[in-house]
């Protein structure tokens, strides 16, 4: 399902994927099209890629623990200067902002095993933030798009 809305420097893109990988394929590339259409700095674009692929990759792999089809929507936002990615599901209940980063060691190859991508993406966002409501994980984390 993909929506717009364009009006000037705004759009929204709406996207929902059910939890399986060739569904992840296809989100990231209708998102990698909202972004590279609408001529964001390419930094963006990746910092976008990657904290979507890790926090999508997660919920395929660990939010849930049945073999059910559950719906994972997405919203790209883009005002002013920023990028804002909402990602909902209705899996474990999970706060990627209250478990520890990861023990570093003298490399990253080093580093304990675990929290590394959420790690990634917490030095990646500008800003994030968690919310449970009712039975559906809320993460929302917003990028700069400086060039």
């Amino acid at each position: 399902m993909i929506g717009g809305k364009d009006s000037g420097m705004s759009a929204v893109l709406h996207l929902s994927m059910e939890n399986n990988p060739p569904e992840l394929v296809r989100l990231l590339q209708k998102a990698n099209g909202f972004m590279e259409s609408r001529s964001l700095p390419a930094a963006a674009v990746y910092k976008a890629n990657l904290v979507l692929e890790e926090i999508l990759t997660n919920i395929l792999k660990y939010a849930f623990t049945d073999s059910d089809a559950h719906r994972v929507d997405v919203q790209l936002a883009l005002r002013d200067r920023e990028l804002t990615i909402q990602i909902m599901d209705d899996g474990l209940e999970f706060d990627p902002l209250a478990i520890p980063g990861p023990e570093m060691k003298n490399s990253i190859l080093e580093a304990t095993e675990g929290g590394l991508g959420v790690h990634l993406v917490r030095q990646t966002a500008d800003a994030i933030t968690y919310r449970r409501d009712a039975s559906r994980n809320i993460l929302t984390m917003t990028l700069g798009l400086q060039s």
